[in-house]
């Protein structure tokens, strides 16, 4: 059976898709999984994946997302058709859409006997409630009444972003009050007040630090700030490394820290996001321990590994930045940019989701 999840609760059809990976490996462990975005394909991918029978595994499975994105232009409604029609039953396909009816959705895929289609409906506030106190039980922590409202009134109205609102208060107060069991208001209010202002600045100066535990709760603040501030925060990060690398070619050539410092520029062969000449002085204690913690193989081996993040950030739902952030940090940090047997097209996180 092959499914279309349709409506604005992004986070229960993020957990409907982790169950169905789950049933589907279950079944065939060998299963090939894939993800499409509509706009980053014309449909090309699509067809492919779902007309050519593959010698390494028994089944196929592919999510495409962002279906409402879709336009006259692209081929995905005629692959859909196409394998529908072909009555191969060794791949299956589920389509996420923020659509809240299936009035857009072609007939001949909406109709066929072999589709499936759920509505996915915001709860009702008695059942946001309910969602956030077994969400906080599950990370160790009871929560009142009031903290509840605090959390709805901080975060839009689904579960994708309740959750990640819930993960990071977890890991700020697991990280700065180790034996506390229970949030209130006033420790959500603190929280947003430490943790206002996060950045792509403050997730390099972490990174710089080198650490891990500061720089992943400065990407949960950034991620649950808005739905935009990751990507601002990885173009900042992308610039810092760039700068980084001019920085220790200066001070590989024989330049004074100061002339480094004052001269350093974007010198990647890569397109520059922000182009900048001089590290200003605030900022400089932070790129001298970048240098010593990075130094210049390193330093350009990450910043081929970020050229390679760039359109996994970019074609990343809400749903997975989180993963995509936690990758990146993982990324730089632990492996210095080298190339890891990690594959998020093998969906290895799955239940983080």
């Amino acid at each position: 059976m092959n499914h279309i999840l349709l409506g604005p609760e992004e986070g229960l059809k993020a957990d409907w898709l982790t169950e169905e990976r789950k049933r589907i490996l279950s079944q065939h462990p060998d299963a090939e999984m894939h993800q499409i975005f509509v706009g980053d394909d014309k449909g090309e991918d699509l067809e492919a994946i779902l007309s050519q029978s593959t010698l390494f595994s028994s089944f196929r499975f592919v999510a495409i997302k962002q279906y409402e994105l879709r336009s006259a232009k692209d081929t995905f409604d005629k692959a859909i058709i196409d394998f529908l029609a072909s009555g191969q039953d060794d791949a299956e396909f589920v389509i996420l859409s923020t659509e809240k009816s299936k009035s857009r959705i072609n007939a001949k895929i909406a109709n066929d006997r072999n589709v499936s289609i759920q509505t996915f409906w915001e709860m009702f506030d008695n059942q946001k409630r309910d969602w956030i106190r077994r969400a906080f039980q599950k990370e160790g922590f009871s929560i009142g009444d009031e903290a509840i409202a605090e959390v709805l009134f901080s975060v839009d109205n689904n579960t994708a972003d309740m959750k990640n609102l819930v993960e990071s208060l977890a890991i700020f107060f697991h990280a700065t009050e180790k034996d506390k069991r229970e949030i209130s208001a006033e420790d959500i209010a603190r929280y947003a007040l430490q943790t206002r202002g996060e950045d792509g600045a403050t997730l390099f100066s972490a990174i710089a630090d080198g650490d891990l535990e500061h720089a992943e709760m400065i990407a949960s603040s950034i991620i649950s700030s808005d739905s935009q501030a990751p990507l601002k925060a990885f173009a900042t990060i992308v610039s810092r490394f760039r700068q980084l690398e001019s920085f220790e070619e200066l001070r590989a050539r024989g330049f004074s820290e100061k002339e480094a410092f004052d001269n350093a520029d974007s010198l990647s062969p890569y397109p520059v996001f922000y182009p900048t000449k001089g590290i200003k002085g605030r900022d400089q204690q932070a790129f001298r321990k970048a240098a010593m913690r990075y130094p210049l193989k390193d330093t350009r081996r990450i910043i081929g590994y970020l050229t390679k993040m760039d359109t996994e950030m970019k074609s990343a739902g809400p749903d997975w930045m989180r993963i995509m952030m936690s990758e990146l940090i993982a990324g730089i940090m632990l492996h210095k940019g080298a190339d890891t047997d990690l594959s998020l097209e093998s969906f290895p996180l799955d239940g983080s989701l």
